[in-house]
């Protein structure tokens, strides 16, 4: 039955008449989903289902069973119009993401990378003339140079080039050497432990901690605190 147009009220004389809006009945409610799945249920597929169930078992065995295929039918409608399974990364591949190590493009460039399997753990190398030793671990890096023509300043005794931490890059006059290894870092390669990346070239090694931007150089001839 049409709804009948609501006349404007009359206003007074010499005003104009007040707009009155056309009443419409309201919208209905959105029917639940599991209503909305039921409808999708192909009834014949289910009837044709019950009639050969009923043909095979008794008829209180096949009632029980032509509910149950209803259910599975309307089970089935409503999983259809989920969203399947989230193939986005998982939380163990985040964290392996956000903790990839940042190398720095400058102090690298020109460089291979060596593979860190074969360094240890904390990792420890030796330039390949031997006179340069240094060890990695993901806080700090130092190298020692064995035979060297510089002495760091306020060190009395023997002094390593140290990088790592809030206290950036400084000379350590701790008496507790880099620890020597087999391994040797390459002239033209670079080994990176957490934020730690240290680089072999034939003037020495240079290392630097990407999070801060602080690094040392180290070479017989001289050494660069930055």
């Amino acid at each position: 039955m049409p709804w009948p147009a609501v006349s404007p009220a009359a206003g007074a004389p010499g005003r104009p008449l007040a707009h009155v809006p056309s009443v419409y009945p309201p919208a209905p409610p959105p029917r639940p989903a599991w209503r909305r799945a039921l409808d999708t249920v192909d009834t014949g597929r289910v009837g044709a289902v019950a009639g050969s169930i009923r043909e095979r078992v008794p008829h209180r065995i096949a009632a029980v069973a032509v509910a149950v295929a209803l259910v599975l039918a309307v089970v089935g409608a409503l999983t259809a119009g989920t969203d399947g399974p989230d193939t986005g990364p998982g939380p163990t591949e985040s964290a392996q993401a956000q903790a990839a190590p940042v190398v720095p493009a400058d102090l690298v460039a020109d460089s291979t990378p060596a593979d860190p399997a074969g360094f240890g753990d904390p990792a420890a190398f030796s330039s390949p003339s031997g006179n340069i030793a240094c060890s990695m671990d993901t806080g700090e890096a130092r190298c020692d140079v064995t035979s060297r023509e510089w002495a760091a300043d306020d060190c009395t005794t023997d002094a390593g080039l140290v990088v790592g931490g809030a206290a950036g890059s400084r000379a350590s006059c701790e008496p507790a050497p880099a620890a020597t290894g087999d391994a040797v870092l390459d002239y033209g390669t670079h080994l990176t432990r957490g934020d730690l990346t240290c680089v072999s070239r034939r003037s020495g090694v240079e290392c630097r901690d990407a999070r801060t931007g602080h690094g040392f150089t180290a070479a017989r001839a001289s050494y660069r605190l930055y």
